[in-house]
């Protein structure tokens, strides 16, 4: 039977901890020639709106050791705005409801059978962080407590909750260029995950 997640339902089910074991194993996998992905595909097309373009991205995987094929397909509203002096890459939550778009689809490679299919949201969060945390683990001293940490959006706090489980922080020193949104990022960041997070008003500060 195949199962329908929600955001909702990643968050509560999977863990940052499991999260970076399960990035692990993939990763070795990969690197001793048994996994394999396929590079990011990204098709581009004009919409209605002449700051945007509509672009479909898809990626996959196989990891056998755990049994298991995935896709992933992102489908969003591109923009370029200017911030702060310098053009981003922004996608638009164009969807119903403000929503962005993105869909992971789990396959079994034992028998091909659809797993499971949700959102990424959740789950990129997660894996963005574990990435990083495999770095730290790996490269950071063992007594390593104090971490500087650029930025104050969603992905912000997966990093946060990544270098959290690798190893025993005791303050980050937040810096993103809102001064509103850093504070209220130290403040909810601190209560969800006990650690000390302390804005600061430069990259250097931090």
């Amino acid at each position: 039977m195949t199962l329908i997640l929600s955001n909702q339902d990643v968050d509560e089910l999977l863990t940052m901890p499991e999260c970076i074991a399960a990035l692990e194993d993939a990763y070795r996998e990969l690197a001793q020639g048994r996994g394999v992905n396929r590079r990011r595909s990204d098709s581009l097309v004009p919409t209605a709106r002449p700051d945007a373009l509509y672009g479909l991205k898809t990626m996959d995987g196989i990891v056998p050791k755990l049994g298991v094929g995935a896709v992933r397909i992102n489908s969003d509203i591109i923009t370029w705005p200017e911030r702060g002096g310098n053009m981003r890459r922004e996608k638009v939550p164009a969807a119903p409801d403000g929503r962005w778009v993105g869909l992971v689809l789990l396959f079994s490679s034992e028998t091909g059978e659809p797993l499971a299919i949700f959102p990424d949201g959740y789950l990129q969060r997660l894996r963005v962080g574990a990435a990083n945390a495999l770095g730290a683990k790996y490269l950071a001293r063992e007594d390593a407590a104090e971490v500087g940490l650029l930025g104050s959006g969603w992905q912000a706090g997966g990093q946060v909750m990544a270098i959290s489980a690798v190893r025993r922080i005791k303050r980050i020193r937040c810096y993103s260029p809102d001064a509103e949104r850093r504070s209220a990022f130290a403040r909810a960041m601190s209560e969800k995950t006990g650690v000390s997070i302390v804005p600061v008003d430069s990259a250097e500060k931090a």
